[in-house]
């Protein structure tokens, strides 16, 4: 099954990856560090699991873009289900989608067709594709993270409740940022903003997947000058059985666009996690539905639209 599946509803999934990517994973404690990484891998041993996340894009106190999403995982069946809302400067934008064993299927509350993407087998049979993954590089990505933590371990608050839970949070400044960080940024968010928006809809593209996947970053106004990221904060709830309940992060990050308006922007993204090892994903059944299919690693191929019998 695809990992990108498992990013989106899964334990690490949207919020935790985007917490690593900009830094909030490398502020916690030897003790709040350990126990959060120690609850991580524990979330990751899960074979089913429900997700709720939300996001949310302000500039200068004003919301320009904010999702929320609600997933099913499961592991152990390779299934998924889910769908998620999307609204960008008043407009809004939804999708359902389903994730068997061997295909993706994705529909948009704006379209009543069903868009299907066939998986991609990589090697001969599912023994081939585990054969690929290297557990190294899992192990050298942890100890990369673990080098960053370096002197930021005084800015974590752990707190061990009397039933065994435990919430985590951090809550770093301008001045504890670390001076890579905010030397990193300013390539990074310029780079980003400055991407083509290839996934939008444009006119002539009718057999494309009616929704713009590129709405949060083209919402996101283009700092060109003096970025710098200005706070980070970080919240974890941890369950007394080790699982990840909660968690959150709010990144602000001001700069100058290239008119030279000052702009303050705050990203914040959560989920919260439940149904440990009881959920079971929706399924759809396409019979006498409308149906496109999609090309791999990309929503649009050129074919004909066929009604499945």
């Amino acid at each position: 099954m695809k990992k990108k599946w498992y990013m989106l509803g899964g334990a690490v999934g949207i919020s935790s990856v985007m917490m690593i990517a900009s830094g909030v994973s490398a502020f916690a404690s030897t003790s709040g560090y350990d126990a959060y990484k120690s609850a991580l891998k524990n979330t990751g041993t899960l074979q089913n699991v429900s997700v709720q996340t939300q996001a949310s894009l302000q500039d200068n106190g004003k919301t320009l873009a904010s999702a929320e999403g609600s997933f099913k995982v499961s592991l152990d069946t390779q299934t998924a289900s889910g769908s998620a809302d999307l609204k960008t400067n008043g407009s809004a934008q939804s999708v359902d989608f389903y994730k068997l064993k061997d295909q993706a299927v994705l529909k948009s509350s704006n379209d009543n067709t069903y868009y299907v993407e066939q998986e991609l087998r990589h090697g001969k049979n599912k023994k081939d594709q585990k054969e690929t993954f290297d557990p190294q590089i899992s192990q050298q990505a942890e100890t990369v993270i673990d080098a960053l933590v370096g002197n930021l371990k005084d800015y974590v608050e752990v707190d061990t409740k009397s039933d065994g839970s435990k919430a985590i949070s951090a809550n770093l400044d301008q001045t504890q940022i670390p001076a890579v960080v905010n030397a990193i940024a300013p390539i990074v968010i310029k780079h980003v903003s400055s991407q083509d928006h290839d996934g939008e809809q444009k006119d002539g593209d009718k057999n494309e997947f009616p929704l713009n996947r590129d709405a949060l970053q083209a919402a996101a106004p283009k700092l060109t000058q003096d970025i710098k990221i200005e706070k980070v904060s970080f919240q974890a709830d941890v369950t007394a059985a080790n699982y990840i309940q909660h968690q959150e992060a709010d990144v602000t990050i001001s700069g100058k666009d290239a008119s030279g308006a000052v702009h303050q922007i705050v990203v914040h993204v959560q989920a919260d996690l439940s149904g440990y090892n009881t959920t079971k994903p929706e399924t759809i059944d396409l019979s006498g539905k409308k149906v496109q299919q999609l090309e791999h690693h990309r929503f649009g191929k050129h074919g004909e639209t066929e009604s499945v019998k």
